[in-house]
């Protein structure tokens, strides 16, 4: 199966943006739990922070290994 030459930039473009966003997830939960001792920080935040990593995670995720037609 080819695809067109507009289909498949589209394509590599939806994959680039799965990629930033999957990089933006995993850098929030990272940062989270580097930073969840801080005093300043209440813990509920830093559960939602974790929440909304994991998200873009799995959104990055599905935006990478999808196959669009």
């Amino acid at each position: 199966m080819t695809f067109s030459a507009p289909q498949s930039r589209v394509d590599a473009l939806i994959r680039l943006v799965g990629l930033i966003v999957l990089a933006f997830g995993v850098a929030l939960v990272y940062l989270s739990y580097a930073n969840a001792t801080v005093s300043g920080i209440a813990p509920e935040i830093i559960i939602v922070n974790y929440a909304l990593g994991f998200l873009l995670v799995i959104s990055g995720l599905l935006a990478l290994i999808a196959k669009f037609k």
